[in-house]
């Protein structure tokens, strides 16, 4: 039934599927898979990236918001197709053909299930709208569910065995036949059918390309009692996903719902044009995060070494394009999508200041999640998600920009604070871990972003030439700033001077972490070891 060599302890019948190796066999193969899913990245935002100007070119706003208008009803269903299923096989210490099989079939299940909702629900969705042609797209698009159902423990199983490499030919295999099948049925002048069918095409090419690579095959249909336990799991993680579904689609149905098809065709345009670009960003770190960080979990200093130099990562990576895509919003909007869209540049540059937030969200949950915490998560996460609603709910008042504005307002000031005083009160991440990382970050992005600002009013950015420039000065003055603080130069050289973007894995590194000892049970050697146990690492062998 699967091509799984059950480890010592085991029966053939009832093999196991995790990932052999110690702390440090783990970190590497995480490293390899991290680098695989990086350089799939690259193909992925060319394609994404591209199939969206080209798309912006050929169809028109109300195209987008009729997708749009759709877009949030499957992906709540989508949501509750998985169940939080895929993470309780990602994150359990053991899980054998039984339990696996059994989560298939229950997926199954619920999949065609919500699919006969969708189906049924797609009339109440078009008079919502006042928009008569959401109900066959929506119709058309409960296939979706269904495919994703039948996909779901075939990536999560992949996921567990920490086969990134997999995972990615699979995700760019799926959105190359998405984006053929889209774009040809736009040249062909299919409208909004082509978006429809880009959908559509993605998630039949994902579970054609996961069952050839998992080779796993499930067991008759059936589910057995001892599965019934991670329901509980993956029901508390899947609340906190409808959380993160509230706040990253409610937007979309309040717009819809108030303004029409045109006005939220340009804040989809918008949004997906900042956010596509960031999740290509932060995926090979989302992708190792919660799989490496469980089986770390008996481990703190590696756990903790691992996550901060995982996130340090990311925001150095990311936060120097965001700082520079509010800045340059205007002349971004009008080189890539065209003059048309030209009035979501206001709604695009509040949107990044939402994205220097958003990102630590999902860091906050990876460490929720990792340490089998997600009754917290889904509480904390709950009183955070409500402050961004009630945001939403005064912003609408003041069209998109204002709902972009209130986004970005409400979670900073609210929701990002208070996951992490709540994800930090216990595990091994601490407060001082997460300020002493972050505080100089924030800082050179404030003096970053200042001196872009200066430099926007100088010269004239409206060509993709200067763009490229402005996105290479946009780092430049990121990492310079960042370099004026100690901590901010301790998270560079981490960056820079290590192979695998683990700490202490440059020789360098492991030079510094055996110190010269004076003495057994020195003074001196004390005091060396308090200086070294302050960085981001984890603290150096007695």
């Amino acid at each position: 039934m699967t091509d799984s060599v059950p480890p010592p302890g085991l029966s053939p019948e009832i093999p196991d599927f995790s990932p052999q190796g110690n702390a440090t066999a783990l970190k590497r193969q995480s490293a390899v898979g991290a680098a695989v899913t990086m350089g799939s990245q690259g193909t992925k935002f060319v394609l994404q990236f591209g199939s969206q100007v080209v798309l912006a070119r050929l169809l028109l706003p109300t195209d987008f918001g009729l997708l749009a208008m759709v877009g949030p009803l499957v992906a709540a269903a989508l949501l509750l197709t998985d169940l939080g299923l895929s993470a309780a096989t990602v994150q359990r210490p053991t899980i054998n053909q039984v339990e696996l099989s059994s989560l298939f079939w229950l997926n199954v299940l619920i999949g065609c299930g919500l699919a006969g909702v969708a189906v049924a629900a797609a009339p109440l969705a078009a008079i919502f709208y006042a928009t008569p042609a959401v109900t066959p797209v929506m119709m058309t698009m409960a296939a979706a569910l269904l495919l994703s159902s039948l996909s779901a423990q075939h990536i999560a199983l992949l996921n567990r065995r920490m086969r990134f490499g997999a995972i990615a030919m699979i995700e760019v295999g799926a959105l190359i036949a998405g984006v053929i099948v889209g774009v040809g049925g736009a040249l062909w002048g299919l409208g909004y059918w082509s978006l429809v069918a880009m959908q559509v095409t993605n998630g039949a090419a994902t579970l054609i390309l996961a069952c050839v690579f998992s080779r796993w095959r499930p067991s008759r249909p059936g589910i057995s009692r001892d599965a019934l336990h991670l329901l509980r799991f993956g029901g508390t993680v899947t609340g906190y996903n409808l959380l993160g579904y509230l706040i990253t689609n409610l937007d979309n149905i309040l717009i819809g719902a108030r303004f029409g098809a045109g006005p939220l065709g340009i804040y989809d345009r918008a949004y997906k044009l900042m956010f596509q670009p960031l999740w290509q960003m932060t995926a090979p770190a989302a992708r190792v995060a919660v799989p490496l960080l469980s089986r770390l979990s008996a481990d703190p200093a590696e756990y903790r070494g691992a996550y901060l130099a995982m996130l340090g990562g990311v925001l150095t990576l990311t936060t120097p394009g965001i700082l520079c895509a509010i800045v340059f919003a205007k002349p971004v909007i009008l080189v890539l999508l065209g003059e048309r869209w030209i009035a979501s540049a206001p709604t695009f540059a509040w949107l990044g200041v939402a994205a220097l937030s958003l990102q630590l969200r999902q860091a906050a949950s990876w460490l929720f999640v990792s340490q089998g915490r997600a009754q917290e998560q889904l509480k904390w996460g709950g009183l955070g998600s409500a402050a961004v609603i009630a945001g939403y709910l005064i912003g609408i008042f003041w069209g998109p920009k204002g709902v972009a504005m209130s986004a970005a307002i409400s979670s900073a000031a609210v929701q990002i604070p208070m996951m992490w005083w709540a994800v930090t009160r216990s595990g091994p991440v601490t407060r001082s871990d997460a300020i002493r990382l972050m505080v100089p970050i924030a800082a050179a992005a404030a003096i970053a972003g200042g001196l872009l600002a200066l430099a926007a009013y100088a010269f004239v950015w409206a060509s993709l030439p200067m763009l490229a420039l402005a996105g290479l000065l946009a780092y430049a003055l990121f990492i310079g700033a960042l370099a004026l603080f100690p901590d901010g130069r301790i998270q560079l050289a981490k960056a820079g001077g290590s192979s695998a973007g683990w700490p202490n894995a440059s020789p360098r590194g492991r030079r510094r972490s055996a110190p010269r000892r004076r003495g057994r049970g020195g003074r001196g050697d004390r005091r060396r070891c308090r200086r070294r146990s302050d960085s981001f690492g984890p603290p150096p062998p007695p």
